[in-house]
This record gives structure tokens, sequence and C-alpha cells, in this order.
């Protein structure tokens, strides 16, 4: 399948993750928001449990997947369509695994073949002064990367959580369209 493929399809992902979210500013979204009490439950601190739980709502536009890193350390992979979005649980106090207060999303893809390895870090560095809020790049291997950190050190309503990964979705999804896979000029 070819990134292009992919992009077309996590596009698709990224409108359905938005309409679910319910991204829309106008005031009767805003009161709707407002009214489920689910978005206003605490998350004190990430784990496999709570990322669920902030996904659940995004039913079958998401698959969630307990992964375990070489070293044995849990993380969620999400995938929105073709988009896999891995979910690493971060700032852990020593022994507390369940106690961990970050959350770095990260989304990648494979070395595009047709794309110049030095035009392709200079995409994802203008991508960076674009969105500074996250951090785009190209790995050692030459896989594109978007990344996202969050916190929760004292406690964050889901809700506002479903957004971060929302918009983490979108942007995602940007920056495989304008740098991963850009339209042909």
């Amino acid at each position: 399948m070819t990134t292009k493929g992919r992009g077309t399809r996590a596009g698709t992902a990224a409108a359905l993750v938005l309409a679910l979210a319910g991204t829309s500013m106008e005031p009767a979204a805003a009161q709707q928001a407002q009214g489920n009490a689910d978005d206003r439950v605490e998350v004190n601190a990430f784990t496999p449990t709570t990322v669920r739980e902030i996904l659940a709502p995004f039913g079958n536009a998401v698959a969630i997947a307990d992964r375990k890193t070489p070293e044995g350390r849990p993380f969620v992979e999400a995938s929105f369509g073709q988009l896999r979005v891995n979910m690493f649980f971060t700032a852990c106090p020593p022994n507390q695994p369940d106690q961990c207060q970050g959350l770095y999303m990260l989304a990648f893809w494979p070395k595009p073949a047709e794309r110049n390895p030095q035009n392709l870090a200079q995409a994802a560095g203008d991508f960076n002064r674009l969105y500074e809020f996250s951090k785009a790049g190209v790995s050692v291997a030459g896989e594109p990367f978007v990344a996202r950190y969050l916190i929760s050190d004292f406690g964050v309503k889901r809700g506002t959580l479903r957004r971060e990964v929302t918009n983490f979705v979108v942007l995602a999804q940007r920056f495989n369209q304008e740098v991963v896979s850009p339209p042909a000029q």
C-alpha cells in the first residue's frame, strides 16, 4: 500500500474523529460538551486503563491494542484508520507504573522511498516552525514522525485529553499531507 493511500484513509479517520469529538465552537456544541459527565472526570495518572477510557467515546473509529516496548514497558497503540499513534507512559515514579504523569504520543511513517532525505528533514523542520506545540522529525532510520507530550501532574479532565488526542490525530494527518507525501508540484 502506498503512503498516499494511507493519507486518504487517515484523512477520513481524522474527519471522523473530529466529528466524534465535537470540535465545533458553536454555543450549542459547547453546551452539549458541558453536559457530558464523562468529560469532567479527572485523570490523575496515565495507564493503559485511563487511555482506554479516554479513547472509548471514539468507538469503532479507533482500534486499541496493548503493547510492550522491548524493555517490557507497556504502551497503547491506537489506530485511527491507517494512522497508528503509539502512546507511551512517562514520568512514572520508581516502582509505581500506575502513577505515570506523562503521555508521549508518537505517530511515524515508513521511510518514503520517493523523498530525498535532506528535503524530508527540511520539511519536518518547517513543520516544527509552524506547529511549535509538537515535535516533528526524521528518525535515524529515515522514518518521518510527529510527537506530542501531555501531562497530568495535578489532574486533567478526560474531555480535555480527548481533545488533545483529536488535535494530535489532525496534526498527524496534516504532517502526512504536508511532509510525508505532499502533492506533486
